[in-house]
C-alpha cells in the first residue's frame, strides 16, 4: 500500500510552482489518467532528472482539488507494475486555496533506463519539455552504458537481455511465467535470452517440483591485493 505524507508548503511558494506551469520537472493533472499514462510520466521523470506530478491542478494551472484521495492512490498503485524497474517516489498532500492537492515526487532514477511494459511493447520514456517522449537509441545507449542494476558489468549484453535484467531489480528470484507476463516476447525468444544470461553468469536457473525459476547472481567481491 502506498503511504501518503502531509506536507506544509508556504502559499507563496506553491503559487510560484503553479504560475511556472508544466515543464521539464512538473506535470499537472486534474485527476490521474489511465495506468499506462501514469506509468509513462513516472518512467519519463525517472529517466530524466526527476520531477513532480501534481494531481488536483488542471492543464491550465487552475486548482480543482482532489475529491477522492484513495481513488487516486489506487490508480497510482495499478500503474506501478507496468514500470520496469519501479522508480523511487513519494506521495505528499498539501492544502492550497482550500483544496487538497496530491503531488507525487519522482526521484531521478539510479537504475536507468526505466521502461513501461504493456500488452504490445516495452518502451522507455524521457521528458522533453513538458511532454513524455519515447527514448531514442542515443539515450538508451547512454543509459545502458552507465546503468548496472544487477550489480554486474553489462558489457556485451544485447538490448533485450538488458531489458530483462532490469526486471530483476524488483525481484531477485522470478519464475519463467512471471517474466513472460512482462514482455511481449515469444516463448522461444525469451528462453534464448534467459539461456544467454545464465551462460554469462548474471542469473542462475533453479527449480522446484512445479516451476523453473531464475535467481540474479550476487556481485562478486574483488580482493585488493595492494
Amino acid at each position: 500500500m502506498i503511504k501518503m505524507q502531509r506536507e506544509i508548503i508556504p502559499v507563496h511558494v506553491f503559487e510560484e510552482i503553479v504560475t511556472l506551469g508544466e515543464g521539464y520537472k512538473a506535470e499537472f493533472k486534474a485527476t490521474l489518467p489511465s495506468s499506462f499514462s501514469i506509468a509513462k510520466s513516472l518512467c519519463a521523470f525517472a529517466n530524466s532528472k526527476g520531477g513532480n506530478l501534481f494531481v488536483g491542478i488542471n492543464d491550465s494551472g487552475i486548482t480543482v482539488g482532489v475529491k477522492n484521495k484513495k481513488s487516486e492512490l489506487d490508480k497510482l498503485e495499478e500503474a506501478l507494475p507496468l514500470i520496469l524497474p519501479i522508480p523511487e517516489f513519494t506521495v505528499k498532500t498539501v492544502t492550497y486555496k482550500k483544496h487538497d492537492i496530491l503531488f507525487i515526487e519522482i526521484k531521478e532514477g539510479k537504475n536507468k533506463p526505466y521502461f513501461v511494459s504493456d500488452d504490445s511493447k516495452t518502451q522507455a520514456y524521457i521528458r522533453e519539455g513538458d511532454t513524455n517522449s519515447p527514448a531514442g537509441k542515443k539515450e538508451l545507449k547512454t543509459y545502458f552504458k552507465n546503468s548496472d542494476p544487477s550489480g554486474r558489468n553489462k558489457k556485451g549484453l544485447k538490448n533485450d537481455e538488458k531489458i530483462v535484467m532490469n526486471l530483476f531489480e524488483q525481484e531477485r528470484r522470478l519464475h519463467f511465467k512471471q517474466i513472460a507476463k512482462k514482455f511481449n516476447y515469444s516463448e522461444r525468444r525469451l528462453k534464448k535470452i534467459l539461456v544467454n544470461l545464465a551462460r554469462l553468469g548474471v542469473i542462475n536457473p533453479s527449480h522446484t517440483e512445479e516451476n523453473v525459476y531464475y535467481v540474479v547472481s550476487f556481485k562478486k567481491e574483488l580482493k585488493n591485493d595492494g
